[in-house]
């Protein structure tokens, strides 16, 4: 069959649907992080049922590395009864009503990007029972990785609407000097958004301009490890300091009062691990620092 149409608009009618699902693609690419967070109160189920619930979600969802212990986003399990009737005249047994449900949201500011639930009608003899029941039928359930899929859906649409909130606040907080906040709110910019290369462009700036304290906050905590003989931990903190700064002389003569106690397998593993560490990006090496360092003090220079 033959185009009959202008081959103009033909060529664009096949760009536009090129762009269209390469966008699609990004969109399932891109995957959160989760954290989970057992609701607070008094609950129906016990610890032990809702710790059941979330390695039923971890097992449906084949992608494990998205479940950590970092993350903006948390997904919060719930259980509750709907209801309980009496049944039966020989032998009486409750028939209990109870609703299982996730929702993933922000750890923060508890926004909602998405939902689940699913609604069970137990026979059993009490609400334990019949809770534990539910959570074997919801094993497998592919409606839990549809649910973590239009989360990260969400999540993705949350950002592209959002992008220039999220530079505002961030440079208000860089106004405040409060750094930590600013790289909390870049360092999960998806690479998908608009903003993400501003985003990348400004956790660069802070991770050049806070060289030199994060360097005598290393070069600190390496010390107290050192006169407590915890020679391996100085080690390890003094492999993330940078050698282009001034602070760099105090971390290097550290390294060699170290190395005349240590014998020379683990200095050549502290070299190692120092060279992986270079060759990270600088939103990588801004992870690792944030997580080392309890808090960030720098100046940004304009």
């Amino acid at each position: 069959m033959k185009f009959k149409g202008n081959k103009k608009a033909f060529l664009c009618l096949l760009v536009c649907l090129f762009y269209q699902f390469s966008g699609f693609g990004q969109t399932q690419n891109y995957k959160a992080n989760y954290t989970f967070v057992q609701p607070e109160g008094k609950q129906v189920a016990s610890n032990g049922q809702y710790e059941n619930l979330i390695e039923i979600v971890k097992d449906t969802y084949t992608s494990n590395n998205i479940f950590s212990n970092q993350s903006p986003f948390v997904i919060v399990p719930t259980i509750s009864i709907l209801s309980e009737k009496t049944a039966g005249e020989v032998q009486v047994v409750k028939v209990i009503k109870l609703e299982i449900g996730l929702s993933a949201q922000g750890r923060e500011d508890d926004h909602v990007f998405n939902k689940f639930k699913k609604v069970f009608t137990i026979t059993a003899d009490d609400a334990t029972s019949a809770i534990s029941k539910a959570l074997v039928s919801l094993k497998d359930d592919l409606k839990i990785k549809t649910f973590i899929d239009q989360s990260n859906s969400s999540i993705l649409s949350f950002y592209q609407s959002n992008c220039n909130v999220i530079l505002k606040t961030v440079k208000v907080n860089i106004d405040r000097q409060e750094y930590a906040k600013a790289f909390d709110y870049l360092r999960y910019v998806p690479e998908m958004v608009s903003c993400f290369k501003e985003a990348e462009g400004i956790i660069t700036k802070i991770f050049l301009d806070s060289k030199e304290e994060n360097c005598r906050k290393f070069v600190q905590k390496a010390h107290a490890a050192e006169v407590q003989k915890d020679y391996n931990k100085a080690l390890f903190y003094l492999q993330f300091v940078d050698t282009n700064v001034e602070c760099y002389t105090n971390a290097s003569a550290l390294v060699k009062k170290i190395g005349e106690r240590v014998d020379e397998q683990v200095l050549r593993d502290f070299e190692m691990e120092k060279l992986t560490f270079s060759k990270l990006t600088d939103l990588k090496k801004m992870e690792i620092i944030a997580k080392e360092i309890d808090y960030l003090t720098v100046t940004i220079n304009e």
